[in-house]
């Protein structure tokens, strides 16, 4: 990385400008998805407005990519990933997401594994901050929810959590945009194979927590979506949080990995004292501020930490135990329910300095 990351005045970190961004859309093209598809589309301007509001970067350094997602067939025979490469040109990343229509996908789960496969293949630039965002409302293959037509996973035998600790090794950060509360209420079964149940609610028990455990190994984060309103803030303010972070990671690793290899400090020491070093320097970090829409349980919490710590599938989904109750708070268990969304810049968090540590502590030299 090539910030210059030294603090202003008021703690917050000071970086060139052009410092490069670069932003892969990972897109579910199935059934019910166009509203979402055409938000992103309709805000991509808001969203650039809102990354370079800081002036940490130029236009031209700012680059949208796209992978689009449907199903294997039999599932779906349309396609099962379609890319799109990374471009500055704004309205043509617009008329990108305008060519997609969001139909078919066949039984609930998609091909989100193959999209990240692919998104961890794409062009990225050395020196950016890279940044995947993946919209969708659905889990991917294998993870063990009901009606999977391809319960052992990807057909391609590509495994989301390897592809995962991919990405945090590269300095990829992952961000699952959630669209609730679809995702952890309910799904309608699709496929023709499952016509008898076609008509019948079904509880999605592993998807939400599937997707903490996974956005953990790169050191991203699950955002939970319940109005279409506050999608282009959830977009721009994750990859705001990115960027930070990177700034953060590029200053400090030398000292984490120091105080990991020479001093044998554990992680949780070195975020302890890190954080406490940011804290008396009036440290900042770019926080995205959203409506907790999740409610929390124990078990759950527990399931996160065993997708997180898993290697593949295999050894994670038999060892997941199920989590009563709902997922979903109850007052955001009704479809489009107002839900605030803001960028703000705030004094430097514990969480954000773990983070910091672990991306430090993952990354390829």
């Amino acid at each position: 990385m090539t910030y210059q990351s030294n603090p202003t005045s008021d703690g917050v970190p000071n970086v060139k400008p052009s410092a490069p961004l670069d932003i892969m859309f990972l897109q579910d093209a199935t059934g019910g998805q166009q509203p979402y598809i055409d938000t992103a589309r309709n805000g991509i301007t808001q969203i650039c407005n809102t990354l370079l509001s800081g002036g940490k970067f130029a236009a031209e350094d700012l680059r949208f990519g796209l992978i689009a997602f449907r199903d294997h067939p039999p599932q779906e025979l349309s396609f099962i990933v379609q890319e799109f490469p990374f471009t500055t040109d704004f309205g043509r990343f617009a008329s990108n997401l305008a060519s997609l229509t969001a139909e078919g996908g066949g039984d609930e789960p998609d091909s989100q594994t193959d999209a990240l496969s692919a998104a961890c293949k794409a062009d990225w630039k050395d020196e950016a901050t890279k940044v995947v965002v993946l919209i969708t409302d659905s889990p991917p293959h294998g993870i063990g929810e009901d009606g999977d037509g391809f319960p052992q996973g990807c057909p391609l035998q590509i495994d989301p959590l390897r592809v995962a600790t991919r990405m945090g090794r590269a300095g990829i950060t992952l961000y699952v945009i959630a669209c609730e509360p679809t995702l952890s209420q309910y799904y309608k079964v699709r496929s023709f194979l499952y016509a008898a149940a076609s008509d019948a609610s079904l509880i999605t028990q592993r998807a939400c927590d599937f997707y903490q455990g996974l956005v953990k190994k790169t050191g991203g984060k699950v955002v939970n979506l319940g109005n279409l309103s506050v999608l282009p803030t959830l977009i721009a303010g994750s990859a705001l949080e990115a960027v930070d972070s990177e700034i953060y990671v590029a200053k400090h690793q030398a000292e984490v990995r120091s105080m990991a290899n020479d001093q044998k400090m554990n992680a949780s020491e070195i975020s302890l004292r890190l954080y406490g070093n940011f804290v008396a320097a009036g440290m900042q970090h770019s926080t995205l501020v959203v409506d907790n829409m999740y409610e929390q349980r124990t078990q759950g919490e527990q399931n996160v930490d065993i997708w997180f710590n898993a290697e593949n599938l295999h050894d994670a989904k038999n060892n997941i135990q199920q989590v009563e109750g709902n997922h979903i708070l109850k007052k955001y268990q009704t479809p489009g329910v107002e839900q605030s969304a803001a960028v703000e810049t705030q004094p430097i968090s514990l969480a954000q300095v773990e983070t910091v540590v672990q991306k430090c502590l993952m990354r390829e030299l």
